[in-house]
């Protein structure tokens, strides 16, 4: 009996490793959603992928498309993610900085996004890109998403 506890001792921490990783997210993260916001497009969706390359960093891209009365098209965006909390956070929190290209201009771009869930869940970003003619361009977006 007590070989059978000391081997259970033994083995539980690598028990709750197991559990850890299983509960962890995948490396890459696949996303999608709405995005609109303070700009001169209009509300719109997006698609996103991102994977992690070393510790908390990450590299990003990802395309939102608007089609509306007076404007349809697309912007592209690529950068790297740094997460600024745990991976096994319920709620991570992580930077964004990258570059946008939309309709022949490129600008560079800064995000802020908080991710809910481990291997699937939500994410909710915001992004300052730069100031034009109407204003600093702002936008939000909401999705969800799954890692693998």
């Amino acid at each position: 009996m007590r070989k059978l506890l000391v081997l259970c001792l033994l083995l539980s921490p690598l028990q709750v490793a197991a559990q850890e990783a299983e509960d962890a997210p995948g490396r890459i993260l696949l996303e999608a959603g709405i995005v609109g916001g303070k700009s001169p497009a209009c509300p719109g969706h997006y698609v996103g992928l991102e994977g992690r390359v070393a510790g908390p960093v990450s590299l990003y891209g990802m395309v939102e498309n608007y089609r509306c009365i007076d404007l349809a098209g697309s912007a592209n965006r690529l950068g790297a993610s740094v997460l600024l909390g745990r991976e096994r956070w319920f709620v991570r929190p992580s930077l964004r900085t990258g570059i946008e290209y939309d309709a022949g201009e490129v600008s560079p771009t800064v995000a802020a996004s908080l991710t809910f869930g481990r291997g699937y869940g939500a994410r909710f970003s915001v992004h300052r890109g730069d100031e034009t003619a109407a204003g600093v361009l702002v936008l939000f977006q909401l999705g969800g998403y799954i890692t693998f």
